[in-house]
C-alpha cells in the first residue's frame, strides 16, 4: 500500500501569450527555443523561475496543456497522450529551427515520444522526475495488462471525491512533492483548478503506458533528472533511486542521469541552483 501510495502522489524580456488547438502558449526571450512542458494537472506557471533565468539567452516557449490549471479541457477521442503528443507536434512543426524540450513529470514522458517521432526537431530533452514506464518504478513486476485494473480503480476513486475531499488529498499529498512551502498552495490551486476527467485520463494511460521499449529508437541527446529525497522515508536511496532510473533508461542510446540532492518531485522548485546548473550546462 505505501508503494500504491507513493505512486499516486508523484503522478500528480517581452512576453506573449497565445492559445494554439488548445495549448496556452507563453513566449518570452530570444535565442535558440526552448519549448517547456509542466506536468500533471500544473500550469505553465511552474517554470516561472527557470524561464526568468533561461530567457535571457533563449526563447522560452511554455506551455499549459489544455484541463490543466485554467486552461480549459477539450476533447480526447484518441485518448489523452495521442491528443497532447499531437497538439505539442503541430506546434513544433511551425517553428523554422530546431527544439530543446525540458519536460517535468508528465511533461518529461510526453518529451520521451516526442524525441521518438520527431527526431529531426528535437534538438535535446532534459527530462524532470519521469520514467518511461511509471508503474514499474514503483512494481517490477507491473505490465501494461496487470495495471489496468489498479489504475482504473484509482481513476474511479479520484472521480469519486467531492470538492472538498480532493482539496483535501491534494493538501495532504504535496508535502511529499516538493519542500518550497510558497510553492505549496500554489500546486493544490492548479490541481483545483484542473479538469478532473482530464486528469483522471491522463493518470491512468502513463500507470498503464510502457514506453521503455520504445527508447531504443531514439538518438535525440537526453538529460534525465531524479529526485529521491521524498522516498527517504520509505527507505529509498540515491543509490536505490538512480538505478531505478538506470534501469528504466537502460535503452536509451545518448542519456545522461544525474539525481538531485535533497529535492521532492518538483526539483526545479527544491534545488533551484543545483537544477538550473544542470539545465544549463547540457543545453549549452
Amino acid at each position: 500500500m505505501k508503494k500504491l501510495f507513493l505512486l499516486y502522489f508523484i503522478l500528480f524580456g517581452s512576453l506573449s501569450t497565445a492559445f494554439t488547438q488548445g495549448l496556452d502558449v507563453k513566449v518570452s526571450g530570444k535565442g535558440p527555443k526552448i519549448i517547456f512542458i509542466p506536468g500533471l494537472s500544473s500550469s505553465g506557471e511552474v517554470w516561472d523561475e527557470t524561464v526568468a533565468e533561461l530567457s535571457k539567452n533563449f526563447e522560452c516557449h511554455v506551455l499549459t496543456l489544455p484541463g490543466f490549471g485554467t486552461n480549459p479541457a477539450i476533447e480526447m477521442p484518441a485518448g489523452f497522450l495521442a491528443t497532447m503528443e499531437g497538439l505539442i507536434t503541430d506546434y513544433i512543426h511551425k517553428q523554422t529551427e530546431k527544439v530543446t524540450l525540458i519536460g517535468h513529470s508528465l511533461g518529461g514522458f510526453l518529451s520521451l515520444r516526442l524525441s521518438r517521432s520527431l527526431p529531426v526537431k528535437i534538438d535535446r530533452a532534459i527530462i524532470v522526475d519521469s520514467f518511461p514506464f511509471y508503474s514499474a518504478a514503483f512494481n517490477p513486476a507491473a505490465t501494461e495488462e496487470n495495471m489496468a485494473a489498479m489504475a482504473t480503480q484509482m481513476k474511479e476513486l479520484m472521480m469519486a471525491q467531492s470538492a472538498v475531499q480532493y482539496r483535501a488529498q491534494q493538501e495532504a499529498s504535496m508535502p511529499m512533492m516538493t519542500t518550497n512551502k510558497k510553492k505549496l498552495p500554489i500546486a493544490v490551486e492548479w490541481s483545483m483548478e484542473s479538469d478532473r476527467e482530464t486528469t483522471g485520463q491522463a493518470f491512468y494511460e502513463l500507470m498503464t503506458t510502457d514506453y521503455r521499449d520504445d527508447l531504443a529508437e531514439i538518438n535525440t541527446p537526453i538529460l534525465v533528472l531524479g529526485a529521491w529525497h521524498s522516498g527517504k522515508a520509505y527507505g529509498l536511496t540515491e543509490e536505490s533511486a538512480k538505478k531505478t532510473f538506470e534501469t528504466q533508461y537502460q535503452l536509451a542510446e545518448n542519456v545522461q542521469i544525474e539525481m538531485a540532492p535533497t529535492a521532492h518531485h518538483f526539483i526545479m522548485w527544491d534545488n533551484p541552483e543545483w537544477f538550473m546548473e544542470k539545465v544549463t550546462a547540457f543545453i549549452k
